[in-house]
Formats: structure tokens, sequence, C-alpha cells
């Protein structure tokens, strides 16, 4: 039996989607405090690089994104567009997905490199995408998509 969804009047969904936040996520934390047990330090939205990356590792030259995969359509099972006001939606969206290959491509040309971690990824094979991290980090690889 399907569960119907209760419908929200437009100002309690304007204060839910105020809540949604852009740094310090739950997905952004949990692979902070991976990558910090595991030895490696790195500096936090940086504002003088393109797209502010959630985490810089200096030593390394890497700059991480860690996305969510509603807000960046990663196209995973969580990734879904809302049926109402479409036009706006679409135009959001689409406007992301441009914006966050741009910053990879600036990022990329001035000599970083770039990983994008998936908050499915996170949420449903932690252990493999944080190994999978780390080795990126102290690999030779220009970019990846965990």
């Amino acid at each position: 039996m399907k569960r119907r969804r209760k419908k929200r009047s437009s100002m309690n969904r304007s204060q839910m989607m105020q809540a949604v936040r852009s740094e310090d996520t739950k997905p952004e934390m949990l692979v902070r405090r991976a990558l910090f047990k595991a030895g490696f330090r790195y500096k936090l939205h940086r504002r003088d690089l393109p797209g502010s990356p959630d985490l810089f590792v200096l030593k390394y030259s890497v700059v991480v994104f860690v996305n969510g995969c509603f807000w960046h359509q990663h196209g995973c099972k969580f990734t879904s567009r809302p049926k109402s006001n479409p036009e706006f939606w679409n135009t959001k969206f689409d406007n992301n997905v441009v914006r966050d290959i741009k910053t990879n491509w600036e990022l990329s040309l001035l000599g970083y490199r770039v990983v994008t971690v998936w908050e499915c990824s996170i949420k449903y094979d932690f252990d493999r995408s944080i190994e999978r991290l780390k080795a990126f980090i102290e690999s030779d690889e220009e970019t990846i998509e965990i």
C-alpha cells in the first residue's frame, strides 16, 4: 500500500527549503571525520577557489565536493524533479549541473585534482567510498566520481 504525502502549504515548504544546509551536511561531516581519522588534513570551504570546495587537501592538491544527489542531479534513485513549478526546477537543476562541470574544469586548469563524492555512495557503501577516496588522494589520477 502506498503512503500518501501530506500536502504542504507554501509557507511550510518555504521553511523546509530554508532549512536545507549547503555546508556541514551529514554526508560531508562523515567524509571529513573519516579523512581526518585516516591522517589527512584539509581546509574547509575555500572561498578563493572556484566552487568553494567542501574540502581542500593542500598536500595533495585535491579538492573534494560532497554532492547531494537531488540538488546536483546525480542520476541515481534519489534524483528526481519536483512536479510543481517544473520550469523553475528544470532551470535550477540544469544550471547546477552546468556550474558543476564549469567549476571542475576551472579547478583542473588551475592544477587541482577534483573528486566528487555522491551522497548515495556515502549512504549505501560508506567504507568502500572512503577507501576509494583515500586511494584517489594518494594517486596521480586527475578526477574521479565516487
